[in-house]
């Protein structure tokens, strides 16, 4: 739910990892959380402009290893920070090479309108920072370059005592550096197990680029792929994903998630399977 590369940097890891935090439910006053998650994706193929998967001549692997937190302003305001850091390699037929350091910064702002009868509406702005380095000469790149804020509305029903929810997104994020625009959306379902204990949810996550100007030409080669970035952080991206995820709370403070996401389409974005998983601590 937050905005990424690489699938968009596991489609955000935030919103694959843990559900303690999905949707448009803000925190109750002064209490919050702290999440420690990582996910990884390997590819030697990206998506190009054509939504086709196009050979790279090296073998990518983007970690991250990310820290966030959310915390209850009031019970309608919560605030959110996300912190990645990045571990990437290339393996290449004559040499490896990798970066490593802190990728670029989310910070975001979450108002709640209406919470009755089992629904809420919120909207929410992101802002990201764009803090990671861009230096990288073999297109190791620990971030984009540029700032950008997503607004989003967000819309979700709880059927209790049933324990069944759903939830869903939709927003506009506006990037700067000469970055196309995009629309990012979500949606989610999840249905509770073992006294509510065991949540199993799908996610389907996306984004639409709203332009249609080629980034690398009709017919891009391996070569000018990997001087674009190695699919790490394109202009002109789109995806669609479906992300099974499994939430176990272990007690009333702490809870681990995993999820596997995949794409089913992608434009100048990494072509892999993202895994994650996390730990959170709920205060």
């Amino acid at each position: 739910m937050r905005r990424c590369p690489t699938l968009v940097t596991a489609l955000c890891l935030a919103s694959v990892v843990s559900s303690v935090f999905a949707g448009p439910w803000t925190r109750k006053q002064g209490t919050g959380f702290v999440q420690l998650g990582f996910s990884t994706i390997g590819y030697n193929k990206v998506y190009n402009d054509r939504s086709e998967k196009q050979p790279l001549s090296v073998d990518v692997r983007d970690n991250v290893l990310q820290l966030l937190g959310e915390y209850g302003f009031t019970d309608h305001l919560t605030a959110s920070a996300a912190v990645p850091f990045k571990f990437l390699s290339v393996d290449g037929t004559t040499a490896s090479r990798t970066n490593s350091g802190v990728g670029d910064i989310d910070l975001g702002l979450k108002y709640n309108w209406l919470n009755a009868n089992g629904f809420v509406l919120s909207s929410e702005a992101l802002f990201g920072l764009p803090v990671g380095s861009t230096t990288n000469t073999d297109g190791l790149r620990l971030g984009d370059g540029e700032f950008n804020v997503t607004a989003r509305m967000l819309a979700g029903k709880s059927f209790f005592p049933t324990p069944l929810y759903v939830s869903a997104d939709l927003g506009f994020n506006f990037r700067t550096n000469n970055f196309s625009h995009d629309v990012p959306f979500n949606i989610e379902a999840g249905y509770g197990l073992l006294d509510n204990r065991l949540y199993v949810i799908l996610l389907i996550a996306g984004r639409e680029s709203l332009s249609n100007k080629a980034t690398l030409g009709s017919n891009p080669s391996a070569a000018e792929l990997s001087a674009a970035g190695l699919g790490l952080y394109g202009n002109n991206l789109e995806f669609l994903a479906i992300v099974p995820k499994v939430f176990f709370r272990i007690d009333e403070r702490w809870a681990i998630a995993a999820s596997y996401a995949t794409a089913v389409h992608g434009r100048n974005v990494a072509g892999g399977i993202v895994l994650a998983g996390g730990i959170a601590h709920e205060f």
